[in-house]
């Protein structure tokens, strides 16, 4: 009622029209901060996840540049491997090992192939001679086995005939005695008496 009585309709009209502006005004800006707030949070989602993926190309790269560090550090086995010499492996390795040889990684690998093989051989080369010395110790001791037989039986044969070597020995020198004074009272003096060692001699 109070504005009835101040303004005319007209400048109540108008005073509607710019109140029912400034509602819209209200809203458009309400609704472009509102989207303006959500822009923003969605760009802030993205850069992190922006961030978030660097982090990971980062972490990789730095992985990356590690293992290449640890691979040209690193000493493989082969290189500490006494392989036979270049000059021996070009004049008696086969046909099959010069394939791609100027290629230093083939070149190497094929050496390594080639040095397998030999080192095989020369295992079982040396496996059969073990076992063949193996037999030959088997076979010496056999042998020493009868040696010592033999020589046991021949320290009790010496041993047994001891006794009988002795007897005899004293059996002979009692009859040299016998002889002796034998010849002593029947033999006259001046005449040769007997030999002695050829009585001996004839006893045994």
């Amino acid at each position: 009622g109070n504005l009835e009585q101040i303004f005319g309709q007209a400048e109540q009209n108008k005073i509607q029209e710019n109140f029912d502006r400034l509602i819209d005004l209200h809203m458009v800006a309400y609704t472009s901060t509102k989207e303006s707030r959500q822009a923003t949070l969605d760009a802030k989602i993205s850069m992190n996840e922006k961030r978030v993926e660097l982090q990971d190309v980062m972490y990789e790269r730095k992985h990356i540049l590690e293992e290449i560090v640890q691979c040209r550090d690193f000493r493989s086995v082969y290189q500490d491997v006494e392989l036979i010499p270049l000059d021996e492996f070009m004049a008696n390795a086969g046909p099959e090992y010069h394939q791609n040889s100027d290629n230093p990684h083939q070149l190497m690998i094929n050496r390594l192939k080639y040095e397998l093989v030999i080192r095989a051989a020369l295992k079982e080369q040396k496996e059969a001679l073990e076992i063949e010395r193996a037999k030959l110790i088997k076979e010496n001791r056999k042998i020493q086995k009868k040696v010592d037989r033999f020589d046991k039986l021949l320290d009790d044969f010496v041993l047994s005939a001891a006794p009988v070597e002795e007897a005899l020995a004293t059996e002979s020198k009692t009859i040299v005695e016998d002889m002796e004074i034998e010849n002593h009272i029947h033999t006259p003096n001046g005449d040769t008496t007997i030999n002695t060692t050829e009585v001996m001699d004839t006893t045994l």
